[in-house]
């Protein structure tokens, strides 16, 4: 076949999703660290400000009110009851460690600040609260050397409050600072917004008219050689064997124009050929499957002789051989399409003899079909891939050691064999959609019950539609699968 340089369809497929989806790819990734970085900047400043807050409200009336308590109760800060609360809301504190809080409140609030003047702030905020700390010890120095009253109150007045008030007008002047950031943080984003509405519009319309070019041109090149392929087809379909297409600049079409040239040369005679193959389609697929050897089966066996071998039980190795040369035997019969029942009852008690060696632990099985009925014929393997289903889709499925039983025997003018097993079942759904694809003329050969299907279909085609297959199964209990055959001596006419 000659090689085609064009583009393939998917690579033109490709190309433009990629021209729509990079471009795309780059204005979400571009806004998401635009929103990104506004939310953080937001988020930050938010932060700080609660933060600040806190303090501002409480530190200048928990230190001042303390320390009223301590002048006017003669007694010093170590003896005040710390966080004992006050009828006026304020709770009593140490001002030693509620200054040493204080103190490790600005350095978070310095790291966290989004401005240089908002650091500003804080470090004269520390500054005051060394002051504010000096001026606490020297007040409780001057209780101890025996000041007045007035004294107290005096210095208290003049230095503590004023202290606390400065310190928290400067934790104020802080969370101004930082609100009036707000503004800068919008007008930043404001310009971003813009600049991201520009980028997005320019960027869509780009791969818009790209997407759009390389569309246009990929669905000339797809819809004008499909059309004529179409028309050639119509062609055919009338009988005319001689029509020939063009060759495409697309790859995949090109392939399948010279392909539709190549069958039109062909199709004539294969018609024909067809129509004679129609006619013997139903027993080439039976003879087919008749012959047809599971090689899962095989490899199986003869891993577990090698096991039985490498375990030097050569008993178990005979045994082994035997069987499955006892199943071929059968399996192949000189190519008949027929055999006893005898034959057949051979056939699935070497198949069971051999599954036995590797699902002991979880098979037995037990056959009793009338000695009368040896002598009759049936199409080959009808009971082995019903016993094969009741062991793979039944006793695998179930805990436990399972129990398959095949019984047989003569009604009338009717074989009547049963193959049971107290395996998993089948749901009343599972069960009616097995009759489904039973009564399809054609084999899926993807549905589980391909083999099944086949037996019911080969007993119906030589037989009749009264006999066949029936099945009667539980879930958790077990599933009966009853064959009916006509008992006849030799191979029915067919």
């Amino acid at each position: 076949m000659k090689k085609y340089v064009k583009a393939s369809l998917n690579q033109r497929l490709i190309m433009i999703s990629l021209t729509v989806f990079l471009p795309m790819l780059f204005v979400m990734v571009y806004l998401l660290v635009s929103l990104s970085n506004a939310t953080d900047a937001y988020s930050e400043i938010t932060h700080n400000i609660v933060y600040a807050n806190q303090y501002t409200q409480d530190f200048k009336g928990r230190i001042d009110y303390s320390m009223y308590l301590a002048v006017i109760n003669q007694k010093s800060v170590e003896e005040l009851e710390d966080g004992k609360q006050l009828v006026n809301g304020y709770v009593t504190v140490n001002p030693y460690k509620y200054i040493d809080e204080m103190e490790r409140a600005c350095d978070r609030m310095s790291e966290w600040a989004t401005v240089g003047s908002s650091r500003n702030r804080i470090r004269r905020v520390k500054n005051t609260l060394r002051s504010l700390e000096k001026c606490v010890n020297t007040l409780e120095t001057g209780k101890a050397q025996g000041w007045k009253y007035q004294e107290q109150m005096d210095y208290f007045d003049g230095n503590i409050k004023n202290l606390t008030t400065l310190i928290r007008e400067g934790i104020q002047d802080y969370i101004y600072i930082e609100t009036t950031n707000y503004e800068n943080v919008r007008e930043e984003l404001d310009i971003r917004t813009r600049q991201s509405f520009m980028v997005c519009g320019m960027v869509s319309v780009f791969a818009i008219l790209v997407a759009g070019y390389m569309t246009i041109r990929a669905t000339k090149s797809i819809t004008a050689p499909i059309h004529e392929l179409c028309d050639m087809t119509e062609k055919v379909a009338e009988g005319d064997f001689s029509v020939r297409t063009r060759r495409a600049d697309m790859y995949e079409i090109g392939v399948l124009s010279q392909s539709f040239n190549q069958m039109t040369e062909e199709i004539g005679t294969l018609v024909e050929d067809i129509k004679q193959q129609q006619v013997s389609l139903h027993l080439t697929e039976t003879k087919l499957l008749q012959a047809q050897i599971n090689p899962h089966f095989l490899y199986n066996t003869l891993d577990t002789i090698v096991w039985l071998a490498e375990e030097h039980k050569t008993e178990e190795v005979v045994n082994m051989v035997t069987a499955l040369s006892s199943f071929f035997r059968t399996t192949l019969s000189k190519g008949r399409d027929f055999i006893t029942v005898e034959e057949e009852e051979s056939h699935i008690k070497s198949y069971l003899e051999i599954q036995q060696f590797r699902y002991q632990d979880i098979l037995d099985y037990r056959i009793e079909i009338d000695e009368g009925l040896r002598g009759y014929v049936l199409p080959k393997l009808t009971l082995q891939p019903l016993v094969e289903n009741a062991l793979y889709h039944g006793i695998k499925n179930k805990r436990g050691k399972g129990m398959i039983q095949i019984t047989g025997k003569k009604d009338g003018k009717t074989m009547v064999f049963k193959v049971r097993d107290n395996g998993k079942g089948m749901t009343p759904q599972k069960l009616e959609e097995l009759y489904r694809n039973m009564e399809k003329e054609k084999l899926n050969n993807n549905v589980n019950s391909f083999g099944v299907i086949n037996v019911n279909q080969r007993i119906r085609h030589y037989y009749g539609d009264e006999y066949g297959l029936s099945y009667a199964s539980s879930p958790d209990k077990g599933t009966e699968v009853t064959v009916l055959i006509r008992a006849e001596n030799t191979q029915p006419f067919v």
